[in-house]
């Protein structure tokens, strides 16, 4: 299998695990959305939404929520509060600045980015904002660092910090993106961390019997009862001229 072939299988399979992931996946710092959300925001389209954990966070602030996500069973478990709708980020299936922001909450590195930054420029209205999220590990924290050795895990904190480089540049219409980091501690128990490690789409292609060694050992990591689960969110947003 090729590279491309392995992020399009990666990128496809998390529908088969939509249950894990709409239990296992944390929520994003309220601060992290104050500052990607413009103050005067209304309608907001939550972007590759999957089971609608941004969405449910965007509907609390009493936003009218748009969420596309092309998976059927994932988008099952959107909120339906939202108008959820099938489509992809390079293809959206909104009018012409319809929208005062686009979110993107974990999942902007599975776009086509030449194709979709037209697509959100398009359904942007001018002075809206694009927000993208991402929750990473937190690797200071010991248990979240076995956590990333078991997984062997890309979002550790302590090296994607490092990068820095923008989910984006150059987009004519879009400025340049910021970007700030925010720490959270969501609350989380053995049985959410497990379905959490199962939701993620290298454990989802596992041979059987990897992942369920996998897993029992990620449950045998876990404290008893609740836990915060250390993250820090890297946010980025720009605007739209």
């Amino acid at each position: 299998m090729t590279d491309d072939d392995l992020w399009s299988t990666r990128r496809t399979s998390f529908g088969s695990a939509a249950d894990a992931y709409a239990a296992g996946r944390p929520s994003y710092p309220d601060e992290a959305l104050d500052w990607v959300l413009p103050a005067s925001a209304e309608r907001v389209l939550d972007l590759a939404a999957g089971t609608g954990r941004l969405t449910e966070q965007l509907l609390a602030r009493g936003l009218d929520v748009v969420a596309v996500e092309p998976d059927d069973a994932m988008r099952a478990h959107v909120p339906a509060a939202a108008t959820s709708t099938a489509g992809t980020a390079e293809d959206l299936p909104l009018d012409n600045a319809s929208v005062d922001a686009v979110v993107v909450g974990q999942a902007f590195h599975w776009f086509d980015v030449p194709r979709t930054m037209p697509e959100i420029r398009r359904v942007l209205r001018p002075g809206g904002r694009l927000g993208i999220l991402w929750n990473l590990l937190d690797d200071s924290d010991p248990l979240v660092d076995h956590l990333c050795d078991l997984l062997t895990a890309d979002e550790r904190a302590s090296s994607m910090q490092d990068l820095q480089s923008p989910p984006y540049s150059g987009v004519d219409g879009l400025s340049h993106p910021e970007r700030r980091v925010f720490h959270g501690a969501p609350a989380y128990d053995a049985e959410r961390l497990v379905a959490f490690v199962l939701s993620r789409s290298r454990t989802i292609l596992m041979p059987e019997d990897e992942r369920d060694a996998l897993l029992g050992a990620v449950e045998s990591l876990a404290p008893e009862g609740e836990f915060p689960l250390r993250l820090i969110c890297e946010a980025w947003r720009g605007e739209r001229s």
